[in-house]
């Protein structure tokens, strides 16, 4: 295994052959599967539901919803450490919700003329937790939590099944403890479905929200044509480092291979002004790997910093190019490595990531399960974009207006010159009839 070492902008066409598939998180083939199953589960409820989990997920289900004591045997079976870092990593992410809510306000903006919004949060929500890489009871917190702080009245939380039939109990157990309310397991794209038209088990929600691949990635964008709220662009996991010579090489390696070992598809780049970090950072990153002790996290760093990965070292001209080229690439997570006033600088310039982390001190992995800050973000270049989910996706606002008549007397001539223009003279009407 040898990782790519390339230059930058030297090499721009070669990086661009190499993640030219990266923005294509799906295809039309994929949505039109996934439209199919929205049809059939549609059409044929919870036994659609069922079959599309026997058939893609391999487990044959008799129901759909998780028995109502399932998580509170959950809860029981938590050894204690675990429990106390859920505990701990609730408080937390439900802190940074709460600052990041939004509030309903209103002001005289002019004289006579009232402006505002008044949030509420959504009614329901199903939030939807993949589990095939392994299970991933901190997006189920970080979830969950944003809804709950939200003040959602009703939060269920899909996932896939174990071949037992249910689902992971730590995940379970996370996600009751912050506050969901009920629980189903099956296919996530036919769940998403029933998310979206409701079933006999499965209620139709307000707004679905989760992370996934491709087929995940496409259901979400097919709930918006349910009118149901949504954030897109979740897919596979990526990371981009932009580090100078302060860095230390040991600590990048490991920062790398947080992100890259959740599976093959993930990207793991760093991108940094100093070769001799690259070059010492590849020699590490081929050491720690093969001192990986869990087979299958060990074989997924493989094929990540392996020829056909996306794991890639770029050395930059300078630190302008290098911030150059992560904003055009907009990855879900960069950590900032860099001297104090390179910092500065590199913050300033950055304009698309999910998020960013600052510091020797905030590795990834703290961020993803302890800091408080969402770790569900957008991917394949939808940082562009789009925002991580928080709690100001979990509500919705209706604006304000209230107006003296003296304020609305001030406004009569523009409401009859556009309403003639437009040619609707009951709007010109509703207003002069006030006066």
């Amino acid at each position: 295994m040898k990782t790519m070492i390339c230059d930058y902008p030297r090499d721009r066409d070669l990086l661009k052959e190499r993640f030219a598939e990266h923005t294509k998180l799906f295809d039309r083939s994929v949505l039109s599967g996934v439209y199919a199953i929205f049809d059939d589960v549609a059409e044929r409820g919870d036994t659609g539901v069922l079959e599309a989990t026997r058939r893609f997920d391999g487990v044959a289900l008799e129901e759909s919803a998780l028995p109502e004591d399932y998580a509170a045997q959950c809860i029981a079976s938590l050894a204690a450490p675990l429990r106390g870092a859920i505990d701990h990593t609730i408080h937390n992410v439900m802190q940074v919700n709460l600052a990041l809510l939004p509030r309903s306000w209103e002001t005289e903006i002019r004289p006579g003329t009232v402006i505002g919004e008044a949030v509420r949060p959504l009614d329901s929500v199903g939030i939807w937790i993949p589990a095939r890489k392994g299970p991933l009871l901190s997006t189920a917190i970080m979830l969950v939590a944003a809804a709950k702080a939200a003040g959602v009245p009703r939060i269920v939380v899909g996932m896939p099944p174990l071949p037992s039939g249910l689902g992971d109990p730590g995940t379970v157990a996370a996600a009751k403890l912050v506050g969901a309310d009920a629980f189903v397991v099956g296919n996530g794209v036919a769940v998403i479905a029933a998310f979206c038209q409701g079933t006999a088990s499965i209620p139709e929600v307000d707004g679905v929200y989760g992370p996934g691949p491709g087929g995940i990635a496409a259901a979400m964008s097919a709930a918006v044509a349910y009118g149901k709220k949504t954030v897109v662009g979740l897919g596979p996991t990526e990371s981009a480092i932009i580090a100078d010579a302060s860095a230390d090489a040991s600590r990048i390696a490991y920062d790398l291979m947080n992100e890259a070992e959740h599976g093959p598809d993930s990207v793991s780049l760093l991108v940094t002004t100093d070769r001799s970090l690259a070059v010492e950072t590849e020699k590490l990153l081929r050491q720690y790997i093969g001192e990986v002790e869990d087979e299958r996290r060990r074989q997924h760093l493989r094929q990540v910093f392996g020829d056909g990965g996306r794991g890639t070292i770029i050395v930059a001209v300078d630190i302008d190019s290098a911030c150059e080229l992560v904003n055009d690439f907009a990855p879900e997570h960069v950590m900032v490595m860099c001297s104090s006033d390179r910092e500065t600088s590199v913050r300033e310039q950055l304009k698309h990531a999910g998020e960013i982390v600052l510091g020797e001190y905030t590795p990834f992995s703290a961020a993803n399960y302890a800091i408080g800050i969402t770790a569900v973000l957008p991917t394949n270049g939808f940082a562009k974009a789009f925002s991580g989910v928080t709690s100001k996706d979990m509500v919705k606002c209706s604006t304000i207006g209230k107006l003296s008549q003296t304020a609305l007397k001030q406004l009569l001539p523009v409401i009859q010159q556009m309403g003639a223009y437009e040619q609707l003279p009951c709007h010109v009407k509703a207003a002069e009839i006030r006066m």
